[in-house]
Parts: C-alpha cells; structure tokens; sequence
C-alpha cells in the first residue's frame, strides 16, 4: 500500500503505463550494448491530486 507524499492519501496501484499510440507500454533497461529488459513498469495514482508514482512489478534483476 502507497501513500502519496504530496497529500498522504492511500494511492490507487497496480496501473498500466502505455506510450500514446503504442502498444507496447514502457520498458526500463540498463545502459549497455546488450539492454537487458528490467520488468514490467506499473503506475500507482492519487485520486485526490493526480500524482503519479512507476514502479517495477519484479525488482529480482536489479537485485544481481
């Protein structure tokens, strides 16, 4: 459970990020010549003021 740091509210999670236009959504990877795909990016949001929050649904790989 996540709470907004701007109004302490209890933040709506587990939000799909997609690029507008795309299918594909968000990917985060590590910098290099062979771009291992870190995860799943997932949003949370604040009902009250909008803010938003990603997070990774793994972290296991930027755990190595």
């Amino acid at each position: 459970m996540r709470k907004c740091i701007r109004c302490d509210v209890e933040m709506l999670e587990d939000y799909d990020v997609k690029v507008e236009g795309g299918a594909y959504g968000l990917k985060i990877t590590k910098l290099g010549i062979f771009k291992d795909n870190l995860g799943k990016v997932h949003a949370s949001v604040c009902s009250e003021c909008g803010y938003l929050e990603f997070y990774l649904e793994d972290t296991a790989k930027i755990k190595k």
